[in-house]
């Protein structure tokens, strides 16, 4: 049975190391070795730091961050980032040159994760970046 946490943080810079942190305690003993969670928070601070960086907050001024866990032959983790999106601007991996200071944290999270995408609801102007560790997704479409 999976275990899903949910946290909420303000929409600034000062929430990347904060979620990090609550991610990393929920974690702790899920079977994991070093490496994948620290995959997990790297991937979960490049999404952080893009939705605080290019989308705006939910209505309720913050982002939501979600983190499931499953176990079953071996651990599988969901995490996802919801903002209030950013209209007009789609969320797309693209290529940094050797002199850009930015665009390479899609990169990262594509190279890093087994899977990942984004979902939009125009209804509820959210955002939602998800990404996968361990296998496939469960829970977001393809």
């Amino acid at each position: 049975m999976p275990a899903t946490h949910w946290a909420t943080f303000a929409h600034d810079a000062a929430s990347v190391p904060r979620a990090r942190h609550v991610v990393r305690t929920v974690l702790d003993g899920a079977g994991l070795d070093e490496m994948a969670t620290a995959e997990i928070e790297i991937v979960l601070s490049e999404i952080v730091g893009n939705a605080v960086r290019h989308a705006r907050p939910l209505t309720d001024g913050a982002i939501h961050v979600q983190c499931e866990i499953t176990v079953e032959v071996r651990p599988h983790v969901e995490i996802a980032v919801t903002d209030g999106g950013s209209p007009g601007r789609a969320v797309a991996k693209r290529t940094a040159t050797d002199s850009d200071t930015g665009g390479r944290g899609l990169s990262i999270v594509d190279g890093l994760a087994d899977e990942w995408g984004v979902v939009e609801d125009v209804d509820n102007l959210s955002r939602t970046v998800w990404a996968s560790f361990g296998g496939p997704t469960r829970n977001h479409p393809h």
